[in-house]
């Protein structure tokens, strides 16, 4: 994978217009879980969840702790598009906090953060009472797991006064992502699912308000409609469908992602997966690896699309033009 444009880069077209004026302190972030009130501009930073790490760092201040990434982040825990980012500036790694599901309050608490950033996450009311007696704590706007990646900047952009900093950060990265999804016309108006192969002989598709499904969407592709027969989770997000309906999907193409090849070959070889006509068509984006999966398919920032979108959203045209009899 490739890295589009540099971090210092990026930081000059931030600041291409003339340097921005701070935001004013004491701001209020008002989240589903309550308020943040951050009194005064942060200078020790940690984050929690997804997302919120690389944010942080695009706009040019190093956290002072963030999670440990199981998925995609190797045996150090870190992802690679974040490692590049510290790098860039120049810094030392970051605590990285223990791996684990529920945010470690002692752990978190030892760093004396003046916030705790976690707008992707999936924080209980508990634990954000908890975190809230160390340090403000912003939390997801609605619903957990939930956020875009463009709210994931502005919340964070917000509680770092830098928003204007962060609002620039958006639109490049749209513009970025625009441009590469412009070399593959055929995307336009295609309709898609998003599928995830499951362990008990169905598979998700993710619906069009899941923040990973919106990615597309935003860029003129359209979600397919529910399959009649699905099976709604308790989220919301996505349905679970057997593998003997996955021939019904409604749509012109399907993404679908895999941690590795072998898993990719397994699902294709199962009777009632290589006789749907997507398949046998050939109408199926597939996204093989860890971190090309968080990088797109998870925590997607705009470090992360810098460094994987443009070689997805290559395979996701080339497969829309296979998918129009292009």
């Amino acid at each position: 994978m490739t890295i589009k444009f540099s971090a210092i880069a990026l930081a000059a077209m931030a600041f291409a217009g003339g340097v921005h004026a701070e935001d004013s302190f004491p701001v209020t972030i008002t989240t589903a879980l309550g308020d943040a009130v951050i009194p005064a501009k942060p200078q020790r930073v940690v984050t929690w969840g997804w997302s919120a790490q690389d944010v942080v760092l695009d706009l040019g201040i190093v956290p002072v702790g963030m999670p440990f990434f199981r998925y995609g982040g190797g045996d150090d825990g870190v992802l690679p598009w974040t490692a590049e980012a510290v790098a860039k500036l120049g810094a030392e790694m970051p605590v990285i906090l223990p791996d684990s599901a529920e945010p470690p309050i002692e752990a978190i608490a030892a760093l004396q953060p003046d916030v705790i950033i976690a707008p992707y996450s999936g924080l209980t009311p508990d634990e954000f009472a908890l975190l809230s007696n160390i340090a403000p704590v912003v939390a997801y706007p609605e619903t957990p797991w939930f956020a875009s990646w463009q709210q994931v900047v502005d919340l964070t952009g917000k509680a770092l006064g830098l928003s204007a900093e962060a609002k620039a950060l958006k639109q490049q990265t749209q513009a970025f992502m625009q441009a590469e999804a412009d070399k593959y016309p055929a995307i336009q108006g295609t309709v898609f699912a998003n599928v995830i192969n499951r362990p008990d002989g169905s598979v998700a598709v993710r619906m069009e308000e899941d923040p990973r499904v919106r990615l597309l969407v935003d860029l003129g592709m359209k979600a397919a409609p529910m399959t009649p027969g699905g099976l709604m989770v308790s989220t919301g997000i996505s349905y679970t469908l057997s593998y003997e309906t996955f021939d019904q999907i409604a749509a012109e193409m399907l993404v679908t992602f895999f941690d590795n090849q072998q898993s990719a070959d397994d699902f294709l070889n199962l009777s009632y997966i290589k006789l749907a006509p997507l398949v046998q068509k050939h109408a199926m984006a597939m996204i093989v690896g860890e971190e090309t999966i968080m990088a797109v398919g998870g925590a997607i920032t705009p470090a992360s699309l810098r460094w994987a979108f443009a070689d997805f959203i290559k395979t996701v045209g080339e497969t829309a033009a296979v998918a129009k009899g292009q």
